[in-house]
């Protein structure tokens, strides 16, 4: 049987991308409900451009969404071991 050596360094680096990562992409679909919320209150409301503005809003970081969890699955995907 046969233990590898784990850096230290490697695990700290693992933490901290793993919590900006989650952070991040919780942030960016929170305001993906928000803007979809606020778009479907002004629409509502009969105040067209508010509406597309919010809708533009939520369109906007649902593709930073979908691009960061893309990114985050080829990152995977793609570790080789040493």
């Amino acid at each position: 049987m046969t233990l590898s050596v784990v850096e230290i360094s490697q695990l700290f680096e693992v933490v901290w991308v793993s919590l900006a990562a989650g952070i991040g992409l919780t942030i960016t679909y929170s305001f993906v409900i928000l803007g979809t919320a606020r778009s479907a209150e002004a629409r509502r409301e009969r105040r067209s451009v508010a509406a597309f503005a919010y809708g533009a809003f939520a369109t906007l970081f649902f593709v930073l969404f979908a691009g960061g969890m893309v990114f985050a699955v080829h990152i995977m995907l793609t570790k080789s071991a040493p």
